[in-house]
Order: C-alpha cells, then structure tokens, then sequence
C-alpha cells in the first residue's frame, strides 16, 4: 500500500467514525422528548451520562481499526500529515466542517500522542474562520404579533405540543402573554407590532423542558424562555423568562448540557448569541452538548488572548489549595488548575492532612461531569498535554510547579508542558465575596441563595465532603452561589448523618472526643455545622433565618431517603418566586429539596 491511498484510507475511516459518533449523538439526543413526555428521568440521566461518554469511547473504536487497517503506519506523523489534506477534500462545503475537524484533531492526537499543537497534521486557526452560511428559518419559526398576544403564544404552544397534552393551554397562553406585554410595553407601547421567533426543536434537560425563543421590536431583541414541567395532569407552564441575564442563567457553565434535536447547530449557535450576546461561544457550543467542540473553540481563544495579551500565567486569587495549584491569566476568565503530586498541609486554614490520592481526584471530577450538576458546580474541561513558552509564566508559580507538581507539569528550558490540566471558568470565592461586597441586600441574596446551593447539590445526589470549607465555593457573576472544587465531594449516598453522642462519664467529657467517638471518613456530624459553616458569625443569623432547616438530621435522612428510592428533584435555573404555580391555579404538587 502507497503512502497516498493510506493516508485516504485513515481520512476515510476518520470520516466514517465522525459520522457514525453524530449520528449516535443525535440518536440519543432524540430520547429527551420521550423521557420528559414519559418522565423517566432515571433514564434521562443515564441518557446524559451514556452521551457524555459517546465521544471517547467513539476515539477508541476508531484507534482500533485505524491499527487494524494500518498496522504501525498508523502511528506515523507523516501518514496524518496527508490525511489531514485528503480529510479537508472530503468535508469540503459541509455545514459542520469544524466538528468534522475536531474530531480528525482528537483522532490524529490519540495516534500521534500529540504534545501541544501539531499544525502540520491538525486543523487549527488562531482567529475563527467565516461561518457556513445557512438560511434565516434553518431552526427557528417567526409569529407577527397582530391578534393579539395570548393567540399567538397559543399558536406557538400548539407548535410544539406534546403527545401527554398540555394541562390548560388557554390559561398558561394568558399568564405568558401578560408579561410579555409588560416586557414589551417600553419598547412597542400600545398597539405597536413586533414578532416572535422560536426556536423549531424544545431543549430537554433534568426534568424540565425549554421553549427558546426572541422577541423582536425593531432595532430590540430579548430572549423568550418558557420552562415547562410535566405534572399530574400534564404539561404546564412554569414561568416565562425575558431578560438577558435570565437567558445567560439557563445556558449557565454550571449547569449539565442540554438535549436539543437540531441539524443545523451552527445556526441554533447564531440564535442563541443573539439573545446572550455576552455568552462566551466555546460555553454555548457546550451547553448543547457538544462540549468536545467546546473545547477546541476554548483551547483557539486561549492560544489568541496569550498570544495578543502577552500577560503572563499566575496563581489564582485565594489561599493556596492542599490538593490543586490553580492559576490564571490576569484579565482572562478562566482558571486552570493541576493536581499536586501529593496533598500538602495548609497551616492557613488549619487543616488535616489530606490522604486523597492523584487518581481519588480524577475519579470525583469525573464523578461530577456525570451527575446532573443542578446549576451549582462549575462546569469542568480535561485537556492533556497543552504547551506554553515557558516565559508566559511567573516565576513563582514555575517553582511551585517544581516543587509540588512534577507528575503533571513538566518543564525545560523553552516550555511548559501541562501533562494533565482542569480549566473551568472563574468565579470569587465565597469568603473573598464576604469580605469585599459592602450592600446588605447583596449579601443577604447571596446567603439565602448559599442555603439553596447547598439543597440543590445535595439534592443532585453530591455532597461537598469539605463542607466547611467556603474556599472551595464561589460566587458567579449574576450572584449564583456555586462549587468549584471537587477533591472532597462524596455521593450522598455514602455519607452518614449524625448527632454527635453526649459524654458517656467525666472522663469523657474531659478527655479527647476521638477517645470515646468513632467516626468513620464519611459520618457527618450535624451539630457541627454552625459551628464551623465559614459564614462569618454575624452573617450567620440571615442564612439560618431561611435555611434553619439544613441544621437538623431530619433534613437530610428525609433527603438521604428520597434519593435512596431513586426520586429525581426539580433544581430550577430561576428564581422560584417567579413561578406560576401559586397564580390562578393550584401548586403542582412537586416537591422542592
């Protein structure tokens, strides 16, 4: 076999993989409107976590064959190097040229064991190349608004009905209508026209479903967002969202990815950026679940801003972590973070030596990318062996390297190679948040939103085994209270809930607790907590005044319980006062941890 028909047949197999994978992807993807009209939201989960996993194991049958097909040529530079020209001939004048890309990238790397960019066998461009174009209506539906707004948002309730029937249509199209002429009224006043487009296809994801949509009036443009849920008596309405930063909150980093059946995700892309125009575009393309994709758009933007900023990597602001080294770019907005060889002690926060091993940390970070992470925990990237010039890093975050990361970070005299590194977006930690914020009703949201933080994560079957620990939480920039750092986090299923036993004698009572109470590493005492919540003591009385209820074992062997039995919870991305629930029709009868 000639150089030249080997390098066709990788591309060619490299194509047919790609194509097998986004059919796959779709396959499962497609299940999201069965599992909502069904609510079997066991099986959506497992849905979400088998498509999470579709993309490696996807890279694994590929490698398989390549090696079957092509022997060691498989594992040579220059075979790649020509595929990559004749993979370029076969995707021309596709409309997912970059995913098609992507994917022949992540191929060529795990053949390659590629460190940092091979440009001569990759695609990579440093600025993004022009869109495929595609027409206006490729994935969304426009309603005039002319008789009358609740008729129309019944048309577009009817539009994207469900084989389970809506519970009342014509009172949900009153309530929506009535805050979308409120919202409108600056703009439009009375009698003014406008329209409203909709995204074609219904965004699936825990146990809510999503109309995705814009209104616009002349020159103005905001988003539409009608959350729906599946009650006893069928599909009703939940609230309606209108503002930007609503919208920016759905499609939030911490939030697990959606279920959304469109061909024409790039188009869907367009759509979403011009209702969160802020949104950051690797975030999107991930919150669509294309998160390998993702992380191709974020790894371009990273290498741009180093390249033009020219700033240098350096330690995250907060303490320094027993477990992570994180750090960052001054104006960038994000945080990298490597797992140290071994946990150290950290004399600031007076903490215990921590036993958790390298490959302990791997497993509860990918434990968590699993879970539904209910809006709460930062959504987080892996990306092996990346490489900087060794001068776009401080000098002292190059010593701590050297001295506690030597498995993960290795350095010569030009580079820096990140064997393994997590990125997720930056937040302010809580503590820092604590001290700096200086509005009484700022931090007051802030602590009662902290309360519903921590029912939401447990609430999604995670518990941050570190509980007191408030640098391990941050604060979003829309004021959302979220986890960061895994290396703690336990299944709630595992942990046990206690009242700490009462001296049995004076001896007891005088001696050390660990003399007469056995504890194991996942009992969790609760009388300890408001002791030692990390809420500074003269916040504490606002956040129990709300949240009194996390204090008690009650609380948490009734939740223990229901995830036990398998109960799935609503952990919604809005405020819950918004709801409709309690405004001319009775409560829906579900459950809020």
């Amino acid at each position: 076999m000639t150089d030249a028909p080997a390098a066709d047949l990788a591309a060619r197999l490299s194509l047919e993989a790609f194509e097998a994978f986004d059919a796959e992807f779709r396959n499962l993807t497609r299940r999201g409107s069965r599992r909502f009209e069904e609510k079997d939201w066991q099986g959506g989960l497992r849905d979400a976590a088998e498509r999470l996993d579709l993309y490696e194991k996807a890279l694994d049958d590929i490698s398989a064959r390549l090696e079957s097909c092509l022997g060691s040529e498989a594992e040579s530079e220059p075979l790649w190097i020509s595929a990559k020209a004749c993979f370029a001939a076969r995707i021309a004048g596709r409309y997912d040229i970059q995913r098609a890309e992507t994917f022949f990238n992540s191929v060529t790397r795990k053949m390659l064991r590629t460190v940092g960019i091979n440009r001569n066998a990759e695609f990579f461009d440093l600025h993004p190349r022009p869109a495929f174009p595609h027409p206006g209506d490729a994935v969304c539906r426009t309603y005039a608004v002319t008789s009358g707004t609740a008729s129309t948002v019944k048309d577009i309730l009817d539009d994207l009905s469900f084989r389970t029937g809506y519970e009342d249509i014509g009172r949900d199209a009153a309530f929506l209508a009535q805050e979308i002429d409120l919202y409108t009224w600056p703009l439009v006043g009375a009698g003014g026209s406008y329209a409203i487009d909709v995204v074609k296809a219904v965004f699936y994801r825990n146990k809510e479903a999503y109309i995705v949509g814009r209104i616009a009036a002349g020159a103005h443009v905001m988003p539409l967002i009608i959350p729906l849920a599946n009650g006893e008596s069928g599909i009703y309405a939940e609230t309606i969202l209108l503002r930007e930063s609503d919208a920016s909150i759905v499609f939030s980093f911490a939030y697990s990815y959606f279920f959304v059946d469109v061909e024409r995700y790039d188009a869907l892309i367009d759509f979403l950026r011009s209702i969160i125009p802020a949104a950051d575009l690797a975030e999107l393309y991930t919150s669509l679940g294309y998160n390998r994709h993702g992380k191709t758009v974020f790894y371009r933007e990273l290498h741009r801003f180093v390249h033009v900023s020219k700033e240098q990597f350096t330690a995250a602001p907060g303490l320094e972590g027993a477990v992570m080294i994180a750090f960052t770019l001054p104006n960038y907005g994000f945080v990298l973070k490597v797992i140290k060889d071994r946990p150290c002690f950290l004399r600031s926060l007076n903490q215990t030596p921590k036993t958790v091993t390298m490959e302990q940390v791997r497993r509860r970070y990918d434990f968590v990318s699993h879970r539904d992470r209910a809006g709460r925990m930062v959504d987080t990237q892996e990306f092996e062996n990346l490489r900087f010039r060794k001068k776009r890093f401080s000098g002292s975050l190059l010593q701590e390297f050297e001295q506690a990361a030597t498995r993960n970070v290795v350095i010569d005299d030009e580079y820096v190679i990140l064997r393994s590194v997590y990125v997720q977006r930056k937040v302010t930690p809580l503590p820092l948040y604590f001290t700096h914020e200086k509005d009484p009703e700022t931090l007051r949201r802030v602590l009662i939103d902290f309360g519903y933080f921590l029912k939401d994560i447990a609430a999604s079957g995670v518990f941050p085994g570190d509980l007191f620990n408030t640098w391990n939480y941050g604060v979003t920039h829309w004021g959302r209270v979220v986890l960061y750092d895994y290396d703690d986090v336990l299944a709630m299923e595992d942990v046990t809930f206690r009242e700490k036993p009462l001296p049995r004698n004076d001896l007891d009572e005088t001696g050390p607790e660990e003399d007469w109470i056995c504890v194991s590493g996942e009992d969790f005492f609760l009388d300890e907590m408001e002791r030692y919540s990390g809420i500074p003591q003269p916040l504490r009385g606002v956040f129990k005044s709300v949240h009194g209820d996390l204090y008690t074992l009650a609380f948490w062997k009734t939740l223990t319980g229901q995830l036990n039995r398998g109960e799935i919870f609503d952990v919604i991305p809005y405020d819950r006062s918004m709801r409709f629930r309690d405004v001319g029709r009775s409560a829906p009868g579900q459950r809020q941890p």
